[in-house]
């Protein structure tokens, strides 16, 4: 029998941490007493998300602190001989205790049950599903429209021009901005204009959806060769079937190439991974494409998985990824996985750079959900050189006036360029180093990412 054990892969912390210094508090959140529990899992074996020893009586800030010790993956580093209840909030703990600059991910979400029902059911929270960038005074642009969400029912599309909501029009500055969108309520009118000059008048809502995550399939001719492009929006459970349905309708056209899209693809599931690579190179079936590694204390958990045969598999011996500062974590598995094998060329911007992940820890008393980076992880070959992202073999833009699989959009078009010629464009050069200098702010709406890891032992 399996158990399924879920591990959490977030590009940036859903929570803020407050300060990295211990204060007094007139409410301390600790007890500083001390406890027989000197782990959370007995004999280092993860067998859930809840502790399966005496750690799990224990109040948050004690359990956080033994925790941080225990399965943190620098746990060798954590100070000794903490007073807990000299902390003000968990978060001043967490901040306090975890290793920098090695860590920047570690978290804690304080309604972890509703979370981690989310992920369970691969639901978004309320959403309206679209997300923006404020490129200048009066202009913002949408950025992406989630499958699934009543922005795309509404027929919104990546690249319209944002001209007003519910009647008041863009505002001048990026503070201005960022109010009129926290004063949003359940649905609002928004009337955009496509790159033709064309307005049209939407009305959306925040609703709870389940998001396609592979929204976009192209083929394109180019130099005689058959090429194809899947955007992934996120590695959830569900995007294996999806990829399978994409990956058939690319082998029917009998593809040679292939752009993968991974942008604003913050991770995922490392079995989803796997699927994915094992589509795009199905010769390499029965390889490895990912080893974790754990500290001495849970070295028991340190495994490798293995790509299998796909039926509607391809057979790539070359792959580009389009890659942002957004392309983290599984996605960044992804293109390390398959560099042992296979040519893989990132498209775009230097990806985020996260080689480490969580295993998702609940506090059964208090709800809260604790994500200490508990392992590291590299390809076949031990390689995990991308602490500070991909840095990219094609520079381009991230031209958001056009949508998702256009081939103008500058960074598929410096791929397809590439594919025709096996040169980067100057064209894509330049406009990679003009994106680089505009203050493109994107705003909450960017849709709230769900990138769980699901890790069979």
């Amino acid at each position: 029998m399996k158990t399924r054990v879920y591990a959490l892969v977030l590009l940036l912390p859903l929570v803020l941490l407050l300060t990295a210094c211990p204060q007094q508090s007139p409410t301390p959140v600790g007890t500083g007493t001390s406890s027989a529990a000197t782990s959370w899992f007995a004999d280092g074996v993860i067998t859930g998300i809840y502790s399966n020893t005496a750690a799990a009586e224990l109040n948050l800030p004690d359990y956080l602190y033994l925790g941080m010790k225990d399965i943190y993956y620098w746990n060798g580093k954590v100070p000794q001989n903490l007073n807990v209840s000299t902390f003000p909030t968990p978060d001043s703990l967490l901040s306090f205790t975890i290793t920098r600059p090695e860590d920047r991910f570690s978290a804690i979400i304080q309604d972890g049950i509703g979370y981690y029902n989310r992920l369970s059911m691969g639901t978004s929270s309320p959403i309206f599903g679209f997300g923006s960038a404020y490129v200048a005074p009066g202009e913002v642009r949408l950025t992406r429209v989630l499958g699934g969400s009543s922005a795309a029912s509404a027929g919104l599309r990546r690249g319209q021009k944002l001209i007003s909501l519910d009647g008041a029009a863009i505002p001048s500055t990026v503070e201005a901005w960022n109010a009129m969108l926290s004063n949003l309520g359940a649905t609002t009118t928004m009337v955009v204009e496509d790159n033709d000059g064309k307005r049209s008048t939407a009305t959306v809502m925040r609703t709870v959806f389940n998001e396609q995550v592979v929204p976009t399939v192209r083929t394109y001719t180019v130099a005689g060769k058959k090429v194809g492009y899947i955007l992934l929006t996120s590695y959830t459970q569900s995007a294996v079937g999806e990829l399978t349905t994409a990956f058939a309708t690319l082998k029917g056209e009998n593809i040679t190439e292939l752009v993968l899209d991974l942008r604003y693809n913050g991770g995922g599931s490392v079995e989803t991974a796997g699927s994915l690579c094992s589509h795009i190179a199905t010769q390499l079936a029965g390889t490895p494409y990912v080893r974790l590694k754990y500290n001495s204390r849970y070295s028991a958990n340190d495994q490798q998985f293995t790509m299998t045969s796909q039926p509607n598999g391809l057979a790539l011996t070359r792959l580009f990824v389009i890659t942002t500062d957004r392309t983290a974590s599984a996605s960044e598995l992804t293109i390390n996985a398959l560099r042992p094998y296979i040519t893989v060329r990132t498209v775009g911007a230097r990806s985020y750079g996260k080689p480490v992940g969580s295993n998702i820890h609940i506090h059964r008393k208090s709800g809260y959900m604790l994500l200490p980076i508990s392992f590291a992880y590299t390809n076949a070959l031990g390689q995990a050189d991308f602490n500070t992202g991909f840095a990219p073999d094609i520079p381009a833009a991230d031209d958001i006036t056009r949508d998702f699989g256009d081939p103008q959009e500058a960074s598929l078009k410096a791929a397809l360029f590439f594919i025709e010629t096996g040169r980067v464009s100057a064209f894509a050069k330049t406009t990679a180093q003009l994106s680089a200098s505009q203050p493109i702010i994107s705003d909450p709406q960017d849709g709230m990412r769900l990138p769980a890891v699901l890790l069979p032992k």
